[in-house]
């Protein structure tokens, strides 16, 4: 069932029933919404929940197999020598799992969004038998349930056309953007399956509306396509046809901006756009490892043509600004003084590398999902951004860990956690719960929080509950 088009109110009810279920998995200011043991899909009335080598044919008995192939040669031989399990003893896909259409183990979920009465869940193909990249599911159907199967969207044939998708963002004009990286993205052998490019639906009809395939100058190495991991859609002057979409290159550190009543692209450096090695050394889910992604998240604050784009790498526990009328201008970089147009806010603190941030227009708030320390944190832009004006709303190192997305819609925060640097350097239990969804609990108030903040009378989500 459809429900963009209902009324508010009955938009927030039926995600309430949804959560009112599992208020006691909470953690902090948030409530659990969804939680996996591993990820099942619904193709079109049949449950994918086993192994399987073929696509879902409705006409015959499917494999009963529970069978996960993988190579476990490094971690046995590291566990037997008592050795740490690091990135060279990582379980890696073997030729066993090639062409195989599903392999649940390996599907591990990345990016969140709720639309209307949607959440959409994103599964980037970072390991072959993952049926469906873009999926969703409906809230107002699975209110009940805590581990609802994934539908691919637009439809079982409509998903076959993308390859991998990190993370969706929808726009006030009802459209769902996001990156297909065209990337199979297999340790030591990875396959370019399509070139890279921003793809957008009509979330009324369902059908997708653009693909936009990058140039080559927006793509400067081959491992480029590995680091189009989000997407940030600017609409100017509430004008739907024009519209810039902002994707942070964390590979090779980069912004490629793309301008849709131009139908055209161009990339652009700064130094900023790197990661600082100081913030490399990271432990999440038991861990240790280090990583090297440069920016990586993109977030808008006002309403006029020129508004602030905040961004950071996620190496680093800085954030920086920059006018978005500087990204869109084409030749700006040309301008000799372009390096001094971008600006340094200050720190967030101690292991608050961060992957994706969002802010709230209402309440001049922005949100952090920090990896660094298994947490969801917020900060009031009005003030100067040092540790002690930004709160932690939430934290868990089991449930919390490696928030993989986050974001605010219709005065709700929405976040993923994944455990993902489980599932890259170890193995997970699957036994236990490893993917989360969560929301913030109503009448969120930073005065709940901490009360010697310095925004403690400052409503963090004003329009929802004025």
């Amino acid at each position: 069932m459809y429900l963009l088009k209902l009324p508010t109110f009955l938009l927030l009810l039926f995600i309430k029933l949804s959560t009112v279920k599992s208020q006691e998995n909470g953690i902090g200011k948030f409530e659990e919404v969804f939680a996996w043991k591993q990820l099942t899909y619904n193709f079109n009335g049949v449950l994918l929940q086993k192994d399987t080598d073929a696509e879902i044919d409705v006409t015959r008995q499917k494999r009963q197999s529970d069978y996960i192939f993988y190579n476990t040669q490094f971690k046995t031989e590291a566990i037997r020598n008592q050795r740490p399990v690091t990135s060279q003893t990582t379980i890696r896909p073997t030729d066993d799992e090639s062409g195989r259409f599903f392999i649940r183990y390996n599907n591990v979920p990345m990016g969140v969004e709720r639309v209307g009465s949607r959440v959409f869940v994103t599964v980037p193909r970072r390991r072959y038998g993952i049926p469906s990249t873009l999926n969703y599911i409906d809230l107002a159907a699975e209110r009940n349930n805590r581990s609802p199967a994934l539908k691919p969207y637009p439809s079982v044939q409509g998903a076959k056309t993308l390859t991998s998708v990190y993370r969706t963002r929808a726009d006030s004009c009802g459209r769902l953007w996001m990156v297909d990286t065209g990337l199979l993205e297999l340790p030591n052998n990875p396959q370019q399956l399509q070139p890279p490019a921003i793809v957008v639906f009509d979330l009324r009809t369902n059908e997708q509306i653009l693909k936009y395939e990058f140039k080559a100058a927006d793509i400067p190495a081959d491992n480029t396509p590995t680091g189009l991991a989000s997407i940030t859609v600017d609409i100017i002057d509430n004008n739907c046809a024009d519209t810039y979409a902002y994707i942070p290159d964390l590979t090779t550190f980069g912004i490629i901006v793309y301008s849709l009543r131009e139908n055209d692209s161009w990339r652009l450096s700064h130094s900023y756009f790197h990661f600082n090695p100081t913030a490399g050394n990271l432990r999440i889910s038991g861990q240790w490892f280090q990583w090297s992604d440069g920016i990586f998240s993109i977030t808008l604050a006002g309403s006029s043509r020129c508004k602030i784009a905040y961004f950071h790498p996620l190496i680093s526990t800085t954030e920086f600004s920059v006018s978005t009328c500087l990204l869109t201008n084409r030749t700006a970089s040309e301008d000799p003084n372009y390096w001094e147009n971008y600006n340094i806010l200050g720190d967030r603190g101690e292991n608050s590398q961060c992957t994706m941030h969002s802010y709230h227009e209402g309440s001049n708030v922005m949100f952090f999902a920090d990896i660094g320390r298994d947490a969801v944190s917020c900060w009031n832009s009005g003030q100067s951004l040092r540790p002690s004006n930004v709160i932690v709303l939430a934290r868990d190192s089991k449930r919390m860990s490696y928030p993989s997305d986050l974001h605010v819609t219709d005065d709700e925060v929405w976040f993923m956690a994944n455990t993902l640097p489980r599932f890259g350097y170890s193995m997970l239990d699957t036994n236990e719960d490893n993917f989360f969804v969560y929301n913030q609990v109503e009448n969120l108030n930073v005065a709940d929080v901490e009360s010697n903040t310095p925004s403690s009378d400052h409503l963090l989500l004003k329009k929802r509950f004025h």
